[in-house]
């Protein structure tokens, strides 16, 4: 027992100490962008501000100690039994609220409300028979929950003696996230975001200084696609791999999947810890299964935002800071003092740091989180909400003030992300799986142990219910900017792991053995889920561990490319190759790696954008070419500087037509054919018309992999 509790109390205490060191990283990031410093400097502030923090925190710790414990700490008698409790959470009694069922009219609403709901979506009934229900089933489930916590009074928290077998808890967790880190070295998952972030990201390891400019098209020439560039997380991944001497795309996707894949793991036992889930590890384990077969065509379900997508800074704050500040804002709920406050503000440093989601969803889950301690003291939830939330409010008006800008076209590229139909089953898809989802989703306040959580839970149902009503997402888009990305406030709701404890503790409820009902819950819902369900075996590419996530002719030939263009050359070739080319270097240019990210630029005379999309068109298809249309290639190789041109291998005319324009083959593989541009010197269209400097070469941009 002694060793279980060791090594939960460490694993936590690393948790929070990464979560610490991100924030601390963020700051001196965020000090280095205004100052305009470079990464030395960014170590050397950061290492300042951790030792600042340690200082505060000791000091307020000291604090504490001398003036006793806080008054609800006192005033709750030590439990009788051990608790699965973490170690700075208050003792408290096994004490439930016990109110007769024809009392608590709410919770037959409730549920009824969340099983209808739960079955329109799955059977994709029209939109109004979903969005009204589930507000009424948040609703009810809020007046539920805050019933139940004033009842409860001072003693919210039951305590719930450890199991035998809960010494081999740690072992169990332990196994689950080395299996789930693992997975994420097999997977093979290439996604066409990484081509800012990463691009930025070798940027910093080859030049040492942080860009707040374009990096993609140009060395510094142009604005920078996403302004401001907030997240830590992309500066942080370049200065690692100019400390290591590697691609930054070596540490993205070699390093911190399985690192962050451990920690969800460990992320999610602790959230369900301390919500005093009486088997956290049974819990864990369901919602564990849930999310590797939860996963669809779409890709906003749990199960496509985990260890599939795990170097991408939003899916770290999806799976390893909401847990972490579910777990504080809980703790501050029960028993507020000045150590959590400094936590929660921590915690909103580092979501800022990770994303620029974190600008919306770290608010509403402070509002839900903080929302219990109303019931005591309205300025002590006020105060714990603002000091979560300070940070990403502070970010929000950093960006109104410099006029931000992301370089996605919500009011004109894929409108049907505004539809909240769309919306619903982005996040949930249909059949069986958003069945599980939703129901546990709207009914899970009625069965988390802790009572501030239920509160907790219903508040942020109810707060993406309100996404879900139709014309929302478009008044909100057109009110403040945010607009499609509003769904991303269903990360906030923990929907895995509210899974694991519906299905637990109904079956838990279940008369009879109670080892031999979670066992054949376990194995029943493992079964029905994965019948139901796609599991990443069947919806995943699988590579050889310590590979790049990036098809395997991609990199082959991006290889190919980089070691006989020179730095300063400017490449054209379809979307995936070009993606591959501008992550992996910056000496390098590509005409465009994807034409979206382009047109915030189609104003500016010395990008050519026209051009540019119609060479995009050009290499990207595999349609014919009739012979009449290579003038308006070669008008657009006038403005736009190339010295390679890629087409796809499967469309043998574009080939020919890049031959009929004089250019010669250079090389080949299964998926690309590569053609020479020989231009005579000083002719129009150089590299420095386009903002392209040519660089000298740089190691870091020349070698190959980790």
């Amino acid at each position: 027992m002694r060793l279980s509790r060791g090594v939960t109390t460490w694993s936590d205490r690393v948790y929070d100490a990464g979560v610490v060191i991100f924030a601390g990283w963020t700051v001196a990031y965020h000090v280095c962008l205004v100052a305009r410093l470079g990464v030395p400097w960014a170590w050397a502030i950061a290492a300042v501000c951790l030792v600042g923090w340690w200082l505060l925190h000791r000091r307020l710790y000291d604090t504490s100690e001398s003036r006793g414990a806080e008054p609800a700490e006192r005033a709750a008698p030590p439990p009788a039994r051990p608790t699965t409790a973490a170690a700075d959470d208050p003792p408290v009694p096994a004490r439930t609220c016990r109110t007769p069922l024809r009392r608590q009219w709410t919770v037959l609403l409730t549920v009824a409300a969340a099983v209808l709901t739960a079955f329109a979506m799955a059977f994709s009934a029209p939109w109004w028979l979903v969005w009204p229900t589930w507000l009424l089933a948040a609703a009810a489930g809020a007046v539920t929950a805050w019933r139940w916590l004033r009842a409860a009074g001072r003693s919210p928290v039951p305590a719930y003696a450890e199991t035998p077998a809960a010494r081999w808890s740690p072992v169990v967790v332990l196994a689950w996230a080395v299996a789930m880190a693992a997975v994420s070295l097999w997977t093979l998952t290439p996604n066409p975001d990484d081509l800012f972030y990463i691009n930025l990201s070798q940027w910093v390891a080859s030049h040492g200084t942080f860009p707040i400019r374009d990096t993609v098209f140009s060395n510094l020439a142009y604005p920078i696609a996403n302004w401001p560039p907030l997240a830590s997380y992309d500066g942080l991944v370049g200065a690692v791999a100019g400390l290591l001497g590697v691609r930054a795309a070596s540490v993205a996707y070699l390093l911190v999947p399985p690192v962050g894949s451990f920690l969800a793991v460990l992320a999610l036992w602790r959230l369900l810890r301390a919500w005093r889930i009486r088997y956290p590890v049974t819990s864990l384990s369901v919602a564990l299964v849930f999310m590797l077969v939860a996963r669809d065509s779409w890709y906003g379900l749990p199960g496509d935002l985990f260890v599939t997508r795990m170097w991408q800074g939003k899916v770290l704050l999806l799976c390893l800071l909401v847990p972490w500040l579910l777990v504080h804002l809980a703790r501050y709920a029960d028993s507020p003092d000045r150590r959590r406050l400094v936590m929660l503000f921590t915690g909103g440093i580092a979501g800022v740091g990770l994303t620029t989601t974190a600008m919306f969803l770290v608010p509403v889950v402070a509002i839900a989180g903080a929302a219990p301690l109303a019931r005591r003291s309205v300025r002590g939830a006020v105060l714990g909400c603002l000091a979560c939330a300070a940070y990403p409010l502070g970010a929000i008006v950093t960006t109104k003030a410099t006029g931000g800008y992301s370089a996605d076209l919500f009011d004109t590229r894929r409108l049907y992300r505004f539809d909240a139909e769309w919306v619903g089953h982005l996040v949930f898809a249909s059949g069986p799986i958003a069945f599980v989802a939703v129901a546990s989703l709207l009914a899970g306040c009625l069965l988390v142990p802790r009572m501030s959580a239920r509160l907790t839970t219903a508040l942020l149902a109810g707060a993406f219910g309100i996404v879900l009503v139709p014309g929302v997402i478009r008044f909100a888009y057109d009110v403040t900017g945010l607009g499609p990305t509003l769904w991303r406030i269903s990360w906030g709701c923990s929907i895995a792991a509210l899974v694991g404890v519906v299905l637990v503790r109904l079956g838990s409820a279940v008369p009879g053995p109670r080892r031999v009902v979670l066992t054949g819950t376990i194995v029943v819902t493992t079964a029905a889920l994965v019948a139901s369900g796609r599991p990443i075996t069947s919806s995943a590419d699988w590579a050889a561990p310590f590979h790049w996530q990036r098809g395997r002719w991609d990199r082959q030939m991006a290889d190919r490319v980089l070691a006989e263009v020179r730095p300063g050359g400017v490449v054209l070739a379809p979307r995936d190759l070009a993606i591959t080319i501008a992550i992996a270097t910056t000496s390098v240019k590509t005409v465009a790696p994807r034409d979206y990210y382009m047109d915030y630029l189609r104003d500016d005379p010395t990008f050519h954008f026209h051009q540019r999309m119609t060479l995009w068109r050009f290499a990207s298809s595999a349609a014919g070419w009739p012979p009449y249309r290579d003038q308006e290639i070669r008008q657009a190789l006038a403005k736009v500087p190339v010295t390679m041109a890629c087409v796809l291998s499967y469309a043998p005319r574009r080939a020919q037509a890049l031959l009929r324009l004089g250019m010669t083959p250079a090389l080949q593989n299964d998926q690309y054919r590569c053609f020479w541009n020989h231009r005579p010197p000083g002719e129009a269209g150089s590299a420095s018309a386009i903002g392209v400097t040519t660089l000298s070469a740089d190691p870091s941009d020349r070698e190959d992999g980790a």
